[in-house]
């Protein structure tokens, strides 16, 4: 586990099944800003899709599992728990969020619009909320560049911060109605996601490095 093949190979196949799992859903998934009645025909004509959307997920907690515990474990204590916890918080949340999607998909056909479109409202909120564990993710990392011996290059330091901003700034989706800010809509999605994809990669690089030196 503590190779850096391991860890390569690892964040790449989980990375391609989160993109592969919101491929499967498509582009017409419903939002926050969708009727019940539009939630019910999407789940009613989509629903392998978001089984399939579930089903990456499963896999993702445990390709998240083995990245938290490769990367804590270069890291000095607490930050390693810090850390770990960010990860964990951020595995469970996507989790809860996709059994919502699964469950709402199993019996379509009997569900009442009011009731579906409370039940999606809560599985959208998975957005504003996984922000305080990547937050917690990133201000263990960023916290190591600071100081009088600073124990990772300065761009990670930076690229933490601003990703450990960006994300704390994201939390007001939570008041969120419609459009960019949404609970679960594009900035939660596309600006975090991207940001999140870039700072995993910087973490990832300096990760191989430091299994190649303590090797």
């Amino acid at each position: 586990m503590k190779s850096p093949r391991v860890l390569l190979l690892n964040i790449l196949a989980t990375g391609a099944l989160y993109v592969a799992g919101f491929v499967a859903l498509g582009g017409s998934v419903p939002t926050i800003d969708s009727t019940g009645q539009e939630i019910v025909d999407w789940f009613s004509n989509n629903g392998t899709r978001a089984q399939i959307y579930a089903w990456t997920a499963a896999f993702i907690s445990l390709g998240l599992g083995i990245f938290g515990g490769q990367v804590s474990a270069l890291l000095p204590e607490p930050n390693r728990y810090i850390f770990f916890a960010g990860v964990l918080g951020f595995a469970i949340t996507a989790q809860v969020q996709a059994w919502i999607w699964a469950g709402l998909a199993l019996h379509p056909e009997g569900l009442d619009p009011v009731a579906a479109r409370v039940i999606f409202d809560i599985s959208a909120y998975w957005g504003p909320l996984v922000n305080g564990s990547t937050a917690t993710m990133a201000a263990a990392v960023a916290a190591l560049g600071f100081g009088a011996s600073p124990s990772i290059p300065r761009w990670l330091t930076w690229l933490s911060c601003v990703f450990f901003l960006e994300q704390a700034i994201e939390t007001v989706t939570i008041f969120g109605q419609t459009g960019f800010f949404a609970p679960g809509g594009t900035m939660n999605v596309y600006l975090g996601g991207t940001i999140g994809f870039v700072w995993v990669g910087g973490v990832v690089r300096w990760a191989l490095q430091r299994i190649d030196e303590t090797a």
